[in-house]
């Protein structure tokens, strides 16, 4: 019985591993495609190193 629970749970945590990553979602969705909509002129950003 215990080993059957930590079946269960080594496979819970794999599938919330992936899912967690992005590997269970659809490819083209993007992880936060409401802030890639509302970015401003992403061309004019420019970065500089901090001195």
């Amino acid at each position: 019985m215990l080993r059957i629970a930590f079946l269960v749970l080594l496979l819970a945590n794999a599938i919330l591993f992936f899912w967690g990553q992005g590997h269970l979602a659809a490819q083209d969705a993007g992880r936060e495609p409401g802030r890639m909509a509302q970015q401003l002129a992403p061309e004019k950003l420019r970065i500089v190193r901090a001195e």
